[in-house]
């Protein structure tokens, strides 16, 4: 019997997620991608360079958990000034593995947002060193709370060093650590911040290096988020070279992640890349094993990640009967 399609905005789904159980959905996601239990084609890419724009292609599949989806997702850097959009758009559509239908079309900001963050949040788990304390973000827009909410739960934070280019945002982002019981202060410099932290998150969308070699000290750890696209990158290379470096995905990585500028360049290979994170979350690999050690974590985003927060967005949507039902598309 064909079912319905729920729909989802926007408004529908914020609050429906709690970041602990995102950090577990994110973890069992990497464990599964680890022992070789998903199904992730790569992502496709249209360009649109007139418009500043990039539109992404994300299928993905986790059978142990029945669950699959294809989130559609777009960078246009031109729109929060020109068009009074977000910079981000995107959108999910569920599908039920049993039979092929659509069964969800949610708004996906919400949901790129929180798996983002639970991404840093478990690479900081496995990766940083116990002892960490003070939190650094560079790049406090979007992605920010979503990265002090998540990396704060997988550390032991107790002060938060924020920078952005726009000051007021970094203003707003130490306002809200300090309303989660942090110490907090927004920083001039992101030299600053590097110096100051033991835990470093970039979120920019940077095309060149704003976290300089001799800014990084032994025993921290880095969560380079932004790069998103070939040419971009926010650490210099020199940093990967006296790092342990653990990637999400080297095919992705390689070509759009932190790495990629030093690997064109051929400054950088698969030989410098300790792990993929899946190998450390499925028990293949130990995370952290030398205090001292500068550990750096390229996240690009993968398929399987949208996809198990989605449904437990999806999930609770059905228990709150949020957003609206629609016929069958194929009907």
């Amino acid at each position: 019997m064909a079912r319905k399609l729920r729909v989802l905005r926007a408004s529908d789904l914020n609050g429906t997620l709690d970041m602990r159980d995102v950090l577990a959905l994110i973890e069992r996601a990497f464990a599964e991608r680890g022992l070789g239990r998903t199904e992730m084609p790569p992502k496709s890419y249209l360009h649109f360079p007139t418009h500043q724009g990039v539109l992404l292609i994300m299928p993905g599949n986790l059978p142990q958990m029945e669950e699959a989806a294809v989130k559609l997702i777009n960078v246009h850097t031109r729109n929060p000034v020109e068009y009074g959009l977000p910079t981000l758009i995107a959108t999910v559509v569920l599908i039920s593995p049993e039979t092929g239908e659509p069964v969800c079309i949610m708004d996906g900001t919400y949901v790129t947002g929180m798996r983002t963050g639970a991404v840093s949040g478990v690479a900081t788990k496995h990766l940083a060193r116990k002892g960490a304390r003070v939190l650094g973000i560079v790049g406090a827009g979007f992605q920010g709370p979503f990265q002090l909410e998540a990396v704060r739960h997988s550390m032991q934070a107790e002060t938060v060093l924020v920078t952005d280019l726009v000051p007021e945002r970094a203003w707003k982002l130490a306002e809200l650590a300090v309303g989660l019981g942090l110490k907090a202060r927004a920083c001039d410099t992101v030299e600053e911040v590097v110096r100051g932290c033991d835990v470093l998150v970039t979120a920019t969308p940077s095309d060149s290096p704003i976290v300089k070699d001799e800014w990084v000290h032994e025993g921290m750890h880095i969560n380079c988020v932004g790069t998103y696209a070939k040419g971009k990158q926010e650490i210099e290379g020199a940093i990967l070279k006296r790092a342990v470096v653990v990637v999400d995905d080297w095919e992705q990585a390689s070509h759009a992640g932190e790495i990629n500028v030093p690997v064109s360049r051929g400054e950088f290979d698969r030989s410098g890349v300790y792990a993929e994170l899946p190998e450390i979350a499925a028990g293949l690999k130990p995370g952290r094993i030398d205090d001292a050690a500068i550990t750096v974590f390229d996240t690009t985003g993968l398929a399987i990640q949208d996809v198990v927060t989605a449904w437990r967005a999806f999930e609770v949507a059905e228990e709150r009967n949020l957003g609206f039902l629609i016929d069958p598309l194929y009907t």
